[in-house]
């Protein structure tokens, strides 16, 4: 199978969850020896050297704007079919490539199939103008939740028949690993109880929240440490909330963490807290899960289908600060609680979210869209 797939990034230290889905993805369905022609912007960068990864660089220097790209796309899709063929199109995001992949598809006549993918909805009155026409004008979209299928069906009526629902992946490289003592001592940490959160440093992030959580978690256990990995436009308004809450100093923000130091902060931590209000999935979960890390979320999205409450830690709404506190308060001062959760995560995610398990289920996802258009063309 050869897939034409246009993108805005695949960076090898992106800071998004999305792109990293797409990177991970596409890497393990290449190493399923699927052939990808991957269109990208003369700027982004990629990981070198992986086997079936076809580059075309888009005759721009900058990323894709979404307004411009069903201009920019069309014939770069056209000049690719031109020279491979590929069996199948592919729209990783329906705002910025959907309508450049449709519209190549009717200009040129393209014999081919669209698959678009997608996360989640975030509000925005172009949605039903962009995302649902999209949805309902591709063959098939994959979705990584059964949350994704259920919020694209009641926000903007599509079918729910449209929908194949693969969940995503984690490396095995996330896994326990002894506690590197030089990074403890850098951010400060001094052996007391750690708790992290990981991951960009936005609204939906719910961090506003956390602080608040953390501070009434601190009255109980003095000496415990948050660590707020991560970076965003909220990084300096809340440090100066984490000062007007006075737990400066119970707080560290380490800022930006690269990909390949992900697995020695979670490590570092007795348990995550994600507070979030909404995950297309919840990569961050799931890599802490991997870790061995009990886990304290949030029970809105999809995390629920990710983090089983009572067996891998605990979901609460995100909006009961009680109910963080007292489920934090009580992981952090429990070792065979953190034991048993963190064991039943790492199962979890062995038996059900792993990177060739995403590939798999995915590539069995463009087969049967590819059989179905066949046969139809056919007919």
């Amino acid at each position: 199978m050869r897939i034409c797939t246009p993108h805005c990034g695949i960076d090898p230290e992106t800071t998004s969850g999305g792109e990293t889905y797409e990177r991970e993805l596409l890497r393990s369905l290449a190493g399923r020896g699927v052939v990808l022609d991957i269109l990208l912007a003369r700027h982004k960068r990629h990981p070198e050297g992986v086997p079936n990864w076809v580059i075309h660089r888009l005759p721009i220097g900058r990323g894709l704007l979404w307004p411009v790209s069903a201009a920019v796309l069309p014939p770069a899709i056209h000049r690719v079919y031109k020279e491979t063929r590929f069996d199948l199109l592919r729209a990783h995001s329906l705002r910025f490539i959907g309508p450049g992949a449709l519209l190549a598809r009717r200009l040129y006549r393209l014999p081919v199939p669209i698959v678009a993918h997608h996360h989640h909805i975030d509000p925005n009155w172009l949605n039903p103008l962009i995302e649902g026409q999209i949805m309902r004008r591709v063959e098939r979209v994959v979705v990584g939740s059964e949350f994704g299928r259920r919020q694209a069906a009641a926000d903007l009526g599509v079918p729910p028949e449209q929908f194949s629902v693969v969940p995503y992946g984690v490396d095995p490289s996330f896994g326990p690993r002894p506690k590197s003592e030089a990074l403890a001592q850098r951010l400060g940490l001094d052996g007391s109880a750690v708790a992290i959160f990981l991951g960009g440093l936005k609204a939906r992030k719910n961090l506003s929240f956390l602080l608040a959580v953390w501070r009434d978690v601190v009255r109980e256990r003095e000496q415990s440490r948050l660590v707020v990995a991560g970076s965003g436009p909220l990084l300096e308004p809340l440090r100066r909330l984490a000062a007007r809450l006075g737990i400066a100093r119970h707080v560290v923000f380490a800022g930006y963490v690269a990909e390949r130091d992900k697995v020695d902060y979670y490590n570092l931590a007795d348990a995550l807290i994600f507070p979030s209000f909404m995950e297309g999935f919840g990569l961050t979960v799931a890599e802490g899960m991997s870790c061995g890390l009990p886990v304290i979320a949030s029970n809105r999205g999809s995390l629920p289908e990710v983090l089983v409450d009572g067996e891998g830690g605990f979901l609460c709404d995100p909006t009961d600060r009680e109910a963080f506190v007292r489920r934090t308060l009580l992981v952090l001062s429990d070792a065979a609680l953190r034991r048993k959760f963190g064991e039943a995560n790492r199962a979890r995610v062995d038996r059900l979210f792993r990177w060739e398990r995403c590939a798999e289920g995915t590539e069995r996802v463009y087969e049967d869209v590819l059989e179905r258009w066949r046969r139809r063309r056919e007919a």
